[in-house]
């Protein structure tokens, strides 16, 4: 039996149902909600409808949306294998094939994530895999948003931004340098202190008459709806808030250890996150208590998915033989089934494996 199918039968055995969904997908639901990067590592073509299609980039939405399309009401976990289109990628090429799960509608989050966490590793160890894993967690850094006082507008802006070093650094240098307000949205900023960032954008793309994507002298509506949103929730420089956020992304720990690390630093802040580490440090001990090495695993501050719809735990294993890609990775994303039905609010998390980066797959 080859690496991937003894990965497959761990899947399988650990699952209800085996997906294999269309290899044409939607491909606007894809940019709306894994950001408009993501158009760029699309392969579009057109449906007989005029539809704008693309070869499926990814499985995640693809499950959701027949987990959507089938009602089913029970806590299910899908297993999934098959072949993932991506221009632009970093490592390996455009043309892959991944496998991986996705637990949908399961109550208990610290123990479910425990659970299809020791389900990775099981499938790492299922590949002959000893991986150097790291993981991170959305809601503790949502938390510190909050309890710094900031608001709305810039706990969303910050939280989107999580996970790419770049965007949240860009995002932090303008929390810290905010300036006064001009122009446009300075004549706005009164009239939309009191609307939530949807409803700006909508106000804003109405206005200008321009939708999310298109460049308009280098800015798109949505940042000058949120460009306005900014204004709106007052000027002045909050260098200080950006030294405690910048200090707390410093923080790094063995896993077993990452909840005193996370207290210390809440102490030294003045600063209330007890409930958001409690829950951290339930799930810490759910693994524990599976068997699972926490200390050999490191817990990194700063440790985001890129994709927005991610909120909470999320990890990644690489192979220390081959760096700069992950093997496995994934995370919690309860936000994901409410973005694609506003009807339906169900708990979700999964991951995925990419079989072309398996130990002994070709280089």
């Amino acid at each position: 039996m080859s690496p991937a199918d003894r990965l497959m039968a761990v899947l399988e055995a650990a699952s209800e149902a085996t997906l294999a969904p269309a290899l044409l997908q939607p491909a606007d639901i894809f940019v709306e909600l894994a950001g408009e990067e993501f158009r760029k590592r699309l392969f579009v073509t057109d449906g007989v409808d005029g539809a704008t299609l693309c070869l499926r980039p990814d499985f995640t939405i693809p499950v959701c949306l027949e987990h959507l399309a089938t009602a089913h009401e029970a806590p299910t976990a899908y297993a999934y294998r098959g072949k993932i289109f991506r221009r632009r990628r970093a490592v390996g090429e455009p043309e892959f094939e991944q496998a991986g799960t996705e637990w949908i509608g399961h109550a208990d989050e610290m123990a479910t994530d425990a659970r299809l966490f020791a389900l990775a590793m099981a499938c790492a160890d299922a590949v002959e895999l000893t991986p150097a894993v790291r993981v991170g967690d959305a809601n503790i850094f949502g938390a510190l948003t909050a309890a710094l006082g900031l608001s709305a507008t810039w706990r969303e802006r910050l939280s989107t931004a999580f996970g790419d070093e770049t965007r949240l650094a860009a995002a932090l240098n303008r929390l810290a340098l905010r300036d006064q307000p001009d122009g446009i949205a300075a004549r706005l900023a009164p009239a939309l202190a009191h609307v939530d960032g949807r409803q700006a954008r909508a106000i804003v793309d109405a206005m200008i008459g321009l939708p999310p994507q298109v460049p308009a002298g280098g800015r798109t509506s949505d940042d000058i709806a949120a460009r306005i949103l900014e204004l709106a929730t007052g000027t002045g420089r909050d260098a200080a808030t950006v030294d405690v956020i910048a200090r707390y992304l410093e923080v790094s720990a063995p896993l077993d250890r990452a909840a005193d690390a996370l207290t210390a630093f809440a102490r030294a802040e003045g600063l209330e996150l007890d409930a958001a580490i409690a829950l951290f440090a339930a799930r810490v001990e759910a693994m524990v208590a599976l068997g699972l090495n926490t200390s050999a695993v490191t817990f990194d501050a700063r440790f985001g998915r890129r994709i927005g719809y991610y909120t909470g735990f999320v990890f990644e294993m690489l192979d220390p033989d081959r760096p700069g890609a992950e093997v496995i990775a994934g995370g919690r994303y309860d936000k994901l089934i409410a973005l694609l039905d506003p009807k339906k609010s169900l708990p979700a998390v999964g991951f995925s494996v990419w079989l072309d980066r398996i130990p002994g797959a070709a280089r």
